[in-house]
């Protein structure tokens, strides 16, 4: 994506982040060919993250999966931020002339507020009803489950979900086989697109940088 056209999603985000209002998180994730980070975002105090923050391993399996030659954008699945915080989602994929992935545009919304407020209305006007009625209750309960994304801040989260933590606990006592198997799990996944990636798996499982790329290049030797 040419600086230009950068330059105009950048505004796009800015713009959506405004129309919409502070309960909605607006996210633009550029992939630059190689590696996929966060150009821009708006509201990010919703999730807890920052342009330095990676994105999600949902969205790396988007990516790995190529949903978005079949679709323009995917909307309202369920995501909740690393503090337990549950949003609703929305991506609209950004693609070239050739349908290829350039990025995606990723819209959060904080719906708890919508509660909040109808609750205040309902206290004000002393009305003998309450917001949690059943049919509300189930939507809450519906939205705390089968999380479709789960917002973190660092890398190493997206890590820790895939490889799980046990492994990560032991990873002094792994054999090569076995960092060489994570390795592969690590690699189908696409935690290799996210911007530093390389150090943080190497912390991870204890191995050093030019570690992780010799057991890349080991993988791709037998692919």
């Amino acid at each position: 994506m040419d600086k230009d056209r950068l330059k105009h999603y950048i505004a796009l985000v800015h713009f959506l982040g405004e129309v919409l209002g502070d309960q909605f998180e607006v996210v633009l994730h550029i992939y630059d060919g190689k590696r996929m980070y966060i150009a821009e975002i708006v509201n990010g105090e919703l999730s807890g993250r920052s342009k330095d923050s990676p994105i999600t391993k949902f969205a790396l399996e988007l990516m790995e999966k190529e949903d978005y030659r079949q679709r323009d954008y995917l909307v309202n699945y369920k995501t909740r931020t690393k503090a337990g915080k549950i949003l609703q989602g929305s991506t609209f994929f950004i693609k070239d002339d050739e349908n290829q992935l350039q990025g995606m545009i990723c819209v959060n919304m904080d719906y708890s507020k919508q509660f909040d407020l109808a609750d205040h209305i309902i206290k004000t006007l002393k009305l003998p009803i309450s917001i949690k009625t059943a049919q509300l209750a189930e939507k809450e309960e519906a939205f705390s489950s089968d999380f479709a994304e789960i917002l973190s801040e660092n890398v190493n989260d997206i890590i820790t979900e895939i490889i799980g933590p046990d492994q990560i606990k032991s990873n002094l006592n792994l054999s090569p086989e076995a960092k060489l198997d994570i390795m592969r799990r690590l690699e189908a996944k696409g935690v290799f697109k996210i911007k530093g990636a390389v150090p943080q798996v190497a912390k991870a499982l204890g191995v050093s940088v030019p570690s992780v790329y010799r057991y890349r290049r080991m993988i791709q030797k037998q692919s």
